[in-house]
């Protein structure tokens, strides 16, 4: 009888542990919805998904990253930066394809740099990202000195529809979004690839024993990461129809949060991506229903960072929790 009460314990804590954070999600959005008439319409609804699509796909670049026990500081500049390379080729050459393969390259080319350093020279994380967002930073304001550029009005029509455009009531970047998070999924679960990177983000030692490329796998996570950035940067220029030199650098702290929000479901404490996906819309719905309500934006700050903090600390609580009863 012990043993049965036990058992079931154990599974509801098993239960709040990976769900807990899905159903504070599912009250929050309930309160929105009473509170601001508005919250729940269907173009409200739209929009948010559409806010939340640039986050979610940068966010799940960065889940790669950081299920490798990797973290990665250079994501806001690096989207500035391919913010600028896609407006100044597209204007350039007015090909939206050479553009958007400049765009990617560049992402590329950063996550490549950040990756060689961390993996091959040893330099840690968060100093050798933190380093090269800084540089990413400088480059960017150097070429532009500070000063936005505007698409002119004979850019290619795809230019302007893969950030604004809709197929049927959905907008595109939302159908986008959902490709690139069932993708992710898809490598995450079911690819040699994502189970080396839990691998090696459970635990490098033992994963360099078993024959796993350590090295190799942290430099394409890093790689990922920045191809991510560069999507996301794409959608974010053709939205705004220019190329903002700081535009991006609000999605470091967001993506973060949702990474560490995606810790808390699901899985077992490591980010997964439909847990990326479910924290990228906690994240925009904070975003979206505190704006609605005319909250000031540094309460919004203020309320993303006990949300994260609070969801974290339960999981790990929880976790501890259930390890004692076992």
């Amino acid at each position: 009888m012990e043993k049965s009460t036990l058992a079931n314990k154990n599974l509801r804590i098993e239960f709040m542990r990976k769900y807990g954070t899905v159903l504070g999600a599912m009250l929050i959005f309930t309160i929105f919805a009473v509170v601001s008439e508005n919250f729940f319409t269907l173009n409200n609804q739209l929009m948010l998904l559409r806010q939340m699509s640039m986050l979610t796909i940068i966010a799940l670049g960065f889940t790669f990253v950081m299920g490798a026990g990797g973290f990665d500081m250079s994501i806001g500049n690096t989207a500035g930066l391919i913010n600028i390379v896609f407006a100044m080729v597209l204007i350039g050459t007015k090909n939206f394809w050479l553009a958007l393969g400049a765009s990617i390259a560049c992402g590329a080319l950063v996550g490549l740099v950040n990756g060689t350093i961390v993996a091959y020279i040893g330099l840690p994380d968060f100093i050798a990202t933190f380093a090269i967002g800084s540089i990413v930073y400088g480059l960017k304001m150097l070429i532009t000195r500070g000063n936005p550029i505007f698409f002119p009005a004979d850019i290619p029509k795809i230019a302007s529809f893969i950030g604004q455009g809709y197929v049927g009531k959905i907008p595109f970047p939302v159908i986008l979004m959902i490709f690139f998070v069932v993708l992710v999924i898809f490598v995450l679960t079911k690819t040699t690839l994502g189970r080396r990177i839990y691998a090696i983000g459970g635990n490098p030692v033992a994963s360099l024993y078993a024959g796993i490329n350590v090295k190799r796998y942290r430099l394409i996570t890093f790689v990922i990461s920045g191809v991510s950035v560069a999507i996301a940067a794409v959608i974010l220029t053709s939205r705004l129809g220019s190329a903002q030199p700081l535009a991006g650098e609000e999605f470091l702290l967001d993506a973060i949060a949702v990474c560490f929000l995606s810790t808390t479901m699901f899985g077992d404490g490591e980010p997964t991506g439909s847990g990326t996906f479910v924290g990228a819309f906690i994240i925009s719905m904070l975003n979206n229903g505190l704006t609605m309500l005319n909250v000031p934006y540094y309460f919004q700050y203020i309320t993303k960072g006990v949300v994260v903090i609070f969801a974290v600390v339960i999981s790990v609580v929880l976790a501890k929790k259930l390890k004692l009863k076992l």
